[in-house]
């Protein structure tokens, strides 16, 4: 019988989402491990880097003067559907291991701790439990082909100007054992030890067979 299965992808973004698709590329010496295959049960460990880099903003432009019309008929707009919102709850459990374990490994590289932020731990629990309940792994949300955990910031009004995630999934619940993966990772590593990010919040969810962790990192 093989080892435990585990898998990540790490991304990061800065300022608006980029209008243009963003490729992945391998890390140097590992196998990337799509879902078709892991549903095929291949046994190694897979990951996955992204990055982003913003399109340049377009210096504004003066809009040609209308000529003056009659007041449009204002339709009322068909209402949005809103993901339900985890509700706020202290750290502990799981999601606080792993919150320990980050700000060991950035005092142990002299970088400030970072604060347990409850509305980033919202972004990351509904991003874990989604990726679980659907069986999909991807920093992108297969039904719209959009930054997932960027379009809930977005939709739940939390402010950024930095953020990024990590994303694991592994048949070995050891939040220690996917911590030293991530730090292990240069992508997820980066991400962990970002000076630049001062909150983080974490998501964990587990069906028995595999946990799925979240991290998501904000200025």
């Amino acid at each position: 019988m093989g080892g435990p299965l585990a898998v990540l992808a790490t991304i990061g973004i800065l300022g608006s989402l980029p209008a243009h698709p963003i490729a992945a590329r391998p890390l140097a010496g590992a196998h990337v491990t799509t879902l078709g295959s892991l549903q095929s049960g291949v046994n190694g460990l897979g990951r996955m880097a992204l990055r982003v880099t913003p399109p340049p903003t377009p210096a504004p432009t003066a809009a040609p003067a209308a000529p003056a019309a009659p007041a449009p008929v204002v339709a009322r707009p068909a209402p949005t559907r809103r993901p339900p919102s985890p509700p706020i709850v202290g750290v502990g459990g799981a999601a606080g291991a792993q919150f320990s374990l980050i700000n060991q490994d950035r005092a142990a590289n002299g970088v400030a701790t970072l604060a347990y932020s409850a509305s980033l731990a919202r972004v990351a629990q509904y991003r874990a439990q989604d990726m679980l309940n659907r069986n999909y792994f991807s920093h992108y949300d297969p039904s719209t082909g959009q930054l997932a955990f960027v379009g809930l910031l977005r939709l739940w009004g939390i402010p950024y100007s930095t953020a990024g995630e990590n994303i694991a999934w592994s048949t070995n619940p050891s939040m220690a054992a996917i911590n030293t993966m991530f730090m292990n990772s240069p992508e997820h590593r980066a991400n962990i030890l970002k000076a630049g990010y001062h909150r983080v919040g974490l998501g964990v969810a587990s069906n028995g067979a595999k946990t799925m962790v979240v991290e998501v990192f904000s200025n």
